[in-house]
């Protein structure tokens, strides 16, 4: 099996609003049936998560569920869609990870990926939010590498301004015409240009690393990365600059770059093409701190959680 696809499990929760939230069931068919018409469909009136959970001694564990809740309902109420209780969000969650334990891999090959979204599925051919609301958690194994990847990047701008900053399904439709467009001409990732300043890359955050310190572009342009915090915070580096803007100079002196995404995790920058100007990086500088911070971070998780 790939390391990220769907691959359907035996149970999913559901759950519909109109003016307010009706009883929600776990169910065994994968399949939603939705109108031509959906604000979803046909506006990107939808928003979703990405949450983790791991097996360790047959114990489930869930990776940070209340930072992956509190953004879920940023995003639902920058898009007007009905806000779900952070209890009933959490709550539904482990639940659902108990239901699918016997699909969640062992701790050293992954984890079980569950992923909440919530679509506008109302007749709604006009420009306008819709009227009733179709929210579901569904979850598949995702199996991960746990190394460290070189990669070169080539530069797009993203199309929605100040929208990035939420996990919502129009922020993607760039990602994937740049990936397509990238692969042609034998790239392996690109990073998103604003007004010259660089912002993500793909669809992760990046941290760089330049004469002892730490810098990360932050505005809201930016999905606020829960595993590039999670990575600042373990190091407890002193002397982090989270910058409104990083500009060119900041990359091209930069002893060392990583992104860090849901699925991906943790990449490793080996070079970057930039106006027909290459720069290169310290491949193995920076990789041993990674690798160390992987180890370390799950095994004083499940410390806790025993």
């Amino acid at each position: 099996m790939k390391s990220f696809e769907y691959k359907k499990l035996k149970y999913r929760y559901i759950k519909n609003w109109k003016k307010k939230w009706k009883i929600g069931f776990f169910v065994k068919k994968n399949n939603i049936l939705i109108n031509e018409g959906a604000s979803s469909l046909n506006y990107s009136q939808q928003c979703f998560e990405g949450i983790k959970t791991y097996l360790i001694k047959k114990k489930i564990f869930n990776l940070k569920i209340n930072m992956n809740s509190n953004r879920f309902q940023k995003s639902c109420k920058i898009l007007l869609m009905p806000i779900l209780n952070l209890f009933c969000f959490t709550f539904l969650i482990k639940l659902l990870s108990k239901l699918n334990y016997f699909y969640i891999p062992n701790i050293k090959l992954g984890f079980l990926y569950l992923r909440p979204l919530m679509l506008g599925i109302s007749k709604n051919i006009g420009v306008k939010t819709s009227k009733k609301f179709f929210f579901t958690i569904f979850c598949t194994p995702l199996f991960v590498k746990y190394n460290i990847l070189n990669i070169k990047s080539i530069f797009y701008k993203r199309i929605m301004d100040n929208y990035g900053h939420y996990k919502i399904g129009a922020n993607y439709i760039t990602n994937i015409v740049n990936s397509f467009i990238i692969k042609k001409y034998n790239f392996d990732d690109y990073i998103h240009v604003n007004k010259n300043f660089f912002e993500e890359i793909g669809t992760s955050n990046f941290i760089i690393y330049k004469k002892k310190k730490i810098f990360s572009p932050n505005n809201k342009n930016i999905l606020p990365g829960i595993n590039k915090f999670l990575f600042l915070f373990f190091f407890k580096f002193k002397k982090i600059n989270l910058n409104l803007s990083i500009d060119f100079n900041k990359i091209s002196n930069a002893k060392k770059i990583i992104s860090c995404g849901t699925a991906a995790y943790y990449k490793s920058i080996n070079s970057i093409l930039y106006k027909n100007k290459i720069i290169k990086y310290k491949k193995k500088f920076f990789n041993n701190l990674i690798k160390f911070y992987l180890k370390k971070n799950h095994d004083k998780n499940f410390n806790k959680k025993r």
